[in-house]
């Protein structure tokens, strides 16, 4: 007689993800610029924007929100990325808090733009070139 082999089969469902919840299929892409204090802090910026379908979140924070940033972009900001795409754990989120607030002007394409302002979070993914990086946006309201 075999014995039964208890555990996971190879064609079992995998385990649902931490995020499973959020849809990122068909993020809004839009293309930006970045100011602080109403000076240019990058001319270029890939916005994403999704929605986070879990249970229990209001329509603000349902919205999610994510942004790149490319050339050119000013050497203050990029000392401040830098340093928060290398930290990690609650030092990542100091360093978030260190960050003053950014801008964004978003072009649509109907000629109309959407302004953001927030502050910056740390990326899921630390590893590559800046414009590869994508950090987490939490939106001011109000």
């Amino acid at each position: 007689m075999r014995g039964i082999a208890v555990g996971l089969s190879s064609l079992a469902p995998a385990p649902p993800a931490p995020t499973e919840g959020i849809r990122r299929s068909e993020p809004l892409g839009c293309v930006g610029r970045a100011y602080r204090a109403g000076r240019l802090v990058c001319g270029c910026v890939h916005v994403a924007i999704w929605f986070d379908d879990r249970l229990g979140l209001t329509p603000d924070e349902r919205r999610m929100v994510g942004v790149r940033f490319c050339e050119p972009v000013d050497e203050d900001l990029r000392a401040e990325l830098t340093e928060l795409a290398q930290r990690r754990g609650r030092a990542s989120e100091r360093a978030a808090e260190r960050i003053a607030p950014i801008e964004l002007v978003i072009d649509e394409a109907q000629g109309e733009r959407e302004r953001m302002t927030g502050r910056l979070r740390p990326p899921h993914r630390r590893h590559g070139r800046l414009r590869e990086i994508e950090f987490g946006l939490c939106e001011r309201t109000g």
